[in-house]
């Protein structure tokens, strides 16, 4: 009497989960009485069963508002704003640097040629003439002056080999591999560093969003030559073995440098001996991948002028370009934004941009 037979049920009754065992009740949908028994308390989770929906989804935590339609007047860009490189440009060269600077910190069996920690491969830190020299890619003579002494040292008291081999069956012969420390050519200035290890070296028209992801770059770059027709030094690129000796401190102290050698050149009438290239830009955008995530106040202070200073020889190359326009190897407005936008977005500085536009709205 109130067993469901199984041929009592039709196709249009829908399909329960599982094979029913336990007995339930017949009843009418509607009823609404206190389940007398077992079958009929069955018979009433079933029916509450079928009113639930089969599948059911969990609300997403990070779901967000559909946005609402806003007059055209308010999404439409100001005039302004497009003298400033795109919120979506700006986006990810932020996240590919970040990755460029975890990359970068990787632990790694072998980079580059073994170089002995003794080996001196730069100047002191606090020498910023050295490091001009340095960076200009003179010959070790002019930038490390303890070679230049100990030369010296060695020729003037130069050591009596014969003596000390006065047992030696056969007179001693000159070493054949010395080291020598004179002016070198564009393709062996630096011998210790590895053409393979050198960072990127951007393409500065468009923007470039695969800047940090191309590092298959020569070491060194020519640059214009004189008006005498005397080429110019070939400026020494930054590579792996440099950076890896170059900590936070190291690194601020260098940036302090660039900052002061651009106010140099910005101080008129312009000097073209301190002219920023993109040699100039590539050390400066290396140089902020070894600086910390969390800055002192000073350590801040120092990146914000050099995004200043940068932003004001872009402002002096719009208003008047003719110092840098004769120098194919100058600094262009690329590489000037790729520099701005790593210290206001990656340090959280956005007022330089409303600086930026307020300053480049003046030109």
């Amino acid at each position: 009497m109130f067993k469901r037979k199984r041929e009592d049920s039709d196709d249009e009754e829908e399909a329960s989960y599982g094979r029913q065992i336990l007995p339930v009740a017949n009843l009418p949908d509607d009823f609404d009485q206190e389940p007398m028994d077992g079958m009929q308390y069955l018979f009433t989770v079933r029916r509450a069963a079928r009113q639930l929906p089969d599948i059911v989804r969990v609300p997403n935590p990070f779901e967000k508002p559909e946005p609402t339609n806003l007059p055209e007047s308010i999404v439409q860009p100001s005039s302004d704003s497009t003298i400033l490189p795109s919120e979506e440009w700006r986006q990810q060269f932020e996240m590919r640097f970040h990755n460029f600077r975890k990359n970068f910190d990787q632990p790694t069996l072998r980079i580059g040629p073994a170089v002995e920690l003794s080996q001196r491969l730069m100047p002191a830190k606090k020498e910023r003439d050295l490091w001009w020299a340095f960076i200009c890619g003179q010959p070790e003579s002019h930038w490390n002056p303890s070679r230049n002494k100990k030369s010296k040292k060695q020729k003037a008291h130069p050591v009596n080999t014969q003596k000390l081999r006065a047992w030696a069956d056969e007179p001693s012969e000159p070493p054949t591999d010395l080291p020598t420390y004179g002016p070198v050519d564009e393709d062996s200035h630096d011998a210790t560093e590895n053409p393979t290890g050198s960072l990127p070296s951007p393409v500065t028209t468009p923007l470039p969003l695969d800047l940090l992801e191309e590092l298959s770059q020569p070491v060194t770059t020519s640059v214009a030559t004189t008006p005498g027709n005397a080429p110019m030094p070939t400026y020494r690129e930054p590579n792996t073995t440099l950076l890896k000796r170059i900590d936070h401190p190291t690194a601020i102290h260098l940036l302090m440098y660039f900052t002061h050698w651009l106010n140099l050149y910005l101080h008129p009438p312009f000097d073209k001996a301190f002219l920023p290239t993109q040699t100039h830009a590539r050390w400066i955008l290396c140089l902020l991948s070894r600086v910390d995530d969390v800055v002192c106040a000073d350590d801040m202070n120092l990146l914000r002028n050099l995004a200043r200073a940068i932003l004001a020889f872009l402002k002096a190359t719009r208003t008047n370009p003719e110092p840098s326009q004769n120098l194919s190897g100058a600094m262009t407005e690329s590489w000037c934004w790729i520099i701005i936008t790593v210290v206001a977005d990656v340090w959280k500085q956005r007022d330089l941009w409303m600086d930026a536009e307020q300053e480049l709205c003046r030109t």
